[in-house]
Formats: structure tokens, C-alpha cells, sequence
């Protein structure tokens, strides 16, 4: 509109104008934007701030983002620089505008008050708030919101002079705190009793000298003081004992190698190394995974690791989601395509998990990190280091082989981790990923014989001669290797490019 001579066509389609190709680039981009920033996610009735610095951060990716194309392909000739800012400003502003206009027709979802949800006013709880910030503001419209109303907070108290007689979410700022007696006593002689005092989660609010006169005056008429907070019910839950709590105890009796402190370095190179070699893998990944099941291409999993400490661990989506379009349950069978399985078949989604191993949640080689649903009984030890991508137990039998074995492939490599055992591990998941899981019998059976020698009482019977637990299962009939051979079988049919691990 500034310039028409911009949108002359020139000799299209044989030659594409520098105009028109800023627009197609410029379009592209904020499309690409609008899904990374989910702004469909949004509801436009309920539109507010927040959701405005979404809009006007997708609309600077755009920008940025085309620029930095065009710039590549064609130094940005034949198109003005002041064109960029123009349309950032045009699109965040149309952006902006169609929210509010919408927030605006759907005015009639506010809820308003019908004669079931009209409270008498002998049943309200009435609240002065004491101490002036967003969270009281927020709990005032709160309050405003919830139908039938049950509380209603009548005044606010600060102890900045320049606030009294001002406003707050429609709630008059009426005096001091320490003046909250007189207060109290003022609304009781016009018959609005007080039964609460909301106190301010910003304790320096309310100087410490004036707290205790503060407490004895309202203790002397009977009201009750609480943390904003802990009105609305926003306390922590008290700490209950965990899995990962309870196991770094254990984890100090269970002491790892040397090694384990030198391979930090190792793995923080190497990861960086890998990331920068599988960035543009890692790109057609996400690109085939947003075909495949949409957007949003990551999902995380709260995971416990080195110390019982927790972390989010990464993965790419290959799972459609459990819902279809219609809030209708999608059949299990069809949420795993056969992109999603070939993508899980090679272990592609498991690239961002190179973040977690930059960030120190994870190692490149260890245990797998579990649920905690999924810890053994005793997780102290495997505990004791960072989980790993790959490990002994994924490349000796993987899904096949059962918990107990699986946790005792893990810490026999804890106790006899060095670089050569790394290395093995390493081709050894290659191995995996291009010819399939491969049970090694002989690994899984040393592993679970270390096991019970270093953690069981089995192990002191077997030492004696004694018959072990294992030994009796053994001679009654129930060889584990077949158990593990059906497993193998089973995870086949279900996977037939390769067996991997759920999760």
C-alpha cells in the first residue's frame, strides 16, 4: 500500500519479482510460526495479555526468520528495508485485533449471576486483604468469578501512603495495616463482619515491628489470619518419602568407579559434536514427525536421575494423540504409524535427548532412566550416576530380558565401566539399531550371578554350594532362557522393523 509499484508483476511466472518472493517467504514463515507458538491453542473469547506477547513473539520469528532466508538468497534486493518492520507491525497488529474483536462477540460467556446462584449475605465470608500485588489482584477477580460467590473481600490494606484511596481489581485501598483493628471495628458498626485477613505472600509489605501488633489485634477480635496462598488452596503438598528420596542414601554405600568423574568431559564433547553433526538429521526427523502426527513435535517425561535428582527427558512424538478431532477415543493400534515405528525402530527419537546429556541430567552411555513407578526395590545404586541413552542392558537383550535382569546388567556396567567397555556398548547400539535387539545369554547370566554375589543372601548360598532361588527355578522346568526368547518373539511381532524399549 505504501508503494504499488512493488506489486508490479513483472514477466511471471518466468521471473518471480524480489516483492513477491519476500511475500511468499514472509507467509511461509509466519504459518511455521503460528504452529510453533500454538497460537490455535488459544481461545479467542478468553484472549488476554499473556496471549498478546505470544502473538507479537510469533510475528518477530516471522520477521527474522524471513529476512534471514531472503537475505541468504538474494541479499534483500528489490525490496525496501523499511518493508520487514512495516509488515511485523501489520501482522501482529491484525493479529492483536481479531482476538480482541473476537473477545468482544463472545461477551455473553461471562457468567452473570442467575437466581440459583445468588448467595445470601449472611452466608458470605468477608476478607480485608492486606498488602498490594498481582497476586491480590488476582485473588479479587477470583473471587469476583465464582458463582455462587462465597467470599467477599471488602477492602485492602497498605503500608505505601501513596496507594490509600486508590483501587485495586475494584476493591478500595482503605487504609494501613497497622491501623486494621480500627478498621475491623469501623465495618462491624455498618454490620459487615470480617471473618478473615488475606495476608500477602510479599512479606515486606508489612514491617516486622508493626507483625505483632498486627496479629494481636485482629487475635483480639477473633480474625483469622492467612497467606493469600493458603486461601486459595496454592500451598505445596507436604513432602511425601519418594523412591529417588529414599535411594541416595543407599546410592552412598554402592561407590561408582573413578571413571565416572572423568566421562562428564567425554560426554559433553561428544554431545556437542553430535548435536552439530545430526542438527539437519534431526530437522527432517521433526519434519516427518509434524507430518505424521502434528504439532507439538516434542514430549517430555519426568524422569529420575543421578541422586534421586528429577529431570525432563526429551523425545520426539511418533504416538498420535489419544483423541481425534472429535474428543472421540482414537484405537490404540492406529496411534503408532509405520513412520512412528520405523523413527522408534532406529532410535531417531531419542535426538533431543542430546540436550539432556549437555545439560548434565544424562550420560551417553549408562542405565536407561526410569519412572518411578519402574525403580527396583533398591534404586540407590543404579542412582549413583547419571542414566545414560544407550547401555549394557539395551544392547544384551533390551525388552526381552526381565526387570530384575535388566538391573542387574545395569550395575554390573556401574562397577566395571571404563572407556574399552564404552566403546564395546557403543558399536554395540549400532549394531542394534541396524540389524535388531540380539539376547546375549551369556552377558545376562554373569550379570545376574555378580548380582546376587554382591547384593543377595542367594549369592552366600551359592558361594556355600547351597541351591539359589535361581537354581531352583532352573531345575523345575521354567528356563529363563526360553522365557526370554518368547519375550523376543513377542516384542517382534509387535515391532517388526526392530524391538525397542516403550518410553
Amino acid at each position: 500500500m505504501r508503494d504499488p509499484v512493488l506489486l508490479d508483476p513483472g514477466a511471471l511466472p518466468w521471473d518471480f519479482p524480489a516483492p513477491y518472493q519476500y511475500a511468499f517467504i514472509s507467509t511461509a514463515c509466519a504459518l511455521l510460526m503460528m504452529l510453533c507458538f500454538r497460537l490455535s491453542d488459544r481461545m479467542g473469547q478468553f484472549f488476554s495479555v499473556r496471549d498478546a506477547f505470544a502473538v507479537c513473539g510469533a510475528a518477530a520469528g516471522a520477521v527474522v526468520s524471513s529476512c534471514a532466508i531472503l537475505f541468504a538468497l538474494t541479499r534483500f534486493e528489490g525490496v525496501p528495508r523499511s518493508t520487514p518492520l512495516i509488515y511485523g507491525l501489520v501482522l501482529s497488529a491484525s493479529m492483536i485485533a481479531i482476538r480482541v474483536a473476537t473477545r468482544l462477540l463472545h461477551k455473553d460467556l461471562e457468567r452473570k449471576p442467575g437466581p440459583d446462584s445468588r448467595t445470601r449475605e449472611d452466608d458470605l465470608q468477608r476478607v480485608i486483604v492486606v498488602g498490594v500485588d498481582r497476586l491480590a489482584s488476582a485473588a479479587i477477580k477470583l473471587t469476583d468469578y465464582l458463582l455462587p460467590r462465597k467470599t467477599q473481600i471488602v477492602a485492602a490494606l497498605d503500608g505505601r501512603p501513596g496507594l490509600v484511596g486508590r483501587k485495586i481489581a475494584g476493591v478500595s485501598i482503605v487504609g494501613d495495616p497497622r491501623d486494621i483493628g480500627s478498621i475491623i471495628d469501623e465495618y462491624a458498626v455498618h454490620g459487615v463482619y470480617v471473618d478473615q485477613v488475606w495476608l500477602a505472600e510479599d512479606r515486606t509489605l508489612l514491617a516486622p515491628d508493626l507483625l505483632a501488633a498486627f496479629h494481636a489485634q485482629c487475635a483480639a477480635r477473633g480474625v483469622a489470619i492467612v497467606g493469600i496462598s493458603e486461601a486459595l488452596n496454592f500451598i505445596a503438598s507436604p513432602p511425601t518419602a519418594s523412591v529417588a528420596g529414599a535411594a541416595i542414601d543407599a546410592a552412598g554405600q554402592f561407590e561408582p568407579p573413578d571413571y565416572f568423574e572423568s566421562k562428564r568431559l567425554i560426554d559433553l564433547c561428544a554431545a556437542s559434536l553430535l548435536c552439530v553433526a545430526t542438527l539437519p538429521l534431526a530437522l527432517c526427523v521433526a519434519y516427518v514427525v509434524f507430518l505424521d502426527v502434528g504439532a507439538p513435535l516434542l514430549f517430555w517425561q519426568q524422569r529420575i536421575g543421578r541422586n534421586g535428582q528429577k529431570f525432563l527427558l526429551y523425545k520426539f512424538r511418533t504416538y498420535r494423540a489419544p483423541f481425534d478431532e472429535n474428543g472421540l477415543p482414537a484405537p490404540e493400534d492406529q496411534r503408532l504409524s509405520r513412520v512412528g515405528r520405523m523413527i522408534r525402530a532406529i532410535r531417531l527419537d531419542e535426538l533431543p535427548q542430546l540436550y539432556n546429556v549437555i545439560a548434565g541430567h544424562m550420560s551417553l552411555i549408562g542405565p536407561r532412566p526410569l519412572l518411578p513407578q519402574d525403580q527396583p526395590d533398591d534404586p540407590g545404586p543404579r542412582l549413583s550416576v547419571r542414566p545414560g541413552l544407550t547401555g549394557w542392558a539395551q544392547i544384551n537383550g533390551g525388552t526381552a530380558v526381565s526387570p530384575e535382569e535388566k538391573n542387574a546388567l545395569d550395575l554390573w556396567y556401574i562397577k566395571h565401566a571404563d572407556l574399552r567397555l564404552d566403546l564395546e556398548i557403543v558399536v554395540g547400539t549400532l549394531l542394534v539399531a541396524l540389524a535388531g535387539v540380539r539376547l546375549n545369554d551369556r552377558a545376562i547370566d554373569d550379570a545376574v550371578r555378580w548380582y546376587h554375589e554382591e547384593f543377595d543372601a542367594a549369592g552366600r548360598d551359592a558361594a556355600r554350594g547351597e541351591e539359589t532361588p535361581r537354581d531352583r527355578h532352573r531345575r523345575e522346568g521354567a528356563s529363563d532362557q526360553t522365557n526370554r526368547r518368547r519375550k523376543l518373539e513377542a516384542v517382534q511381532i509387535d515391532y517388526p522393523y526392530r524391538a525397542v524399549e516403550p518410553g
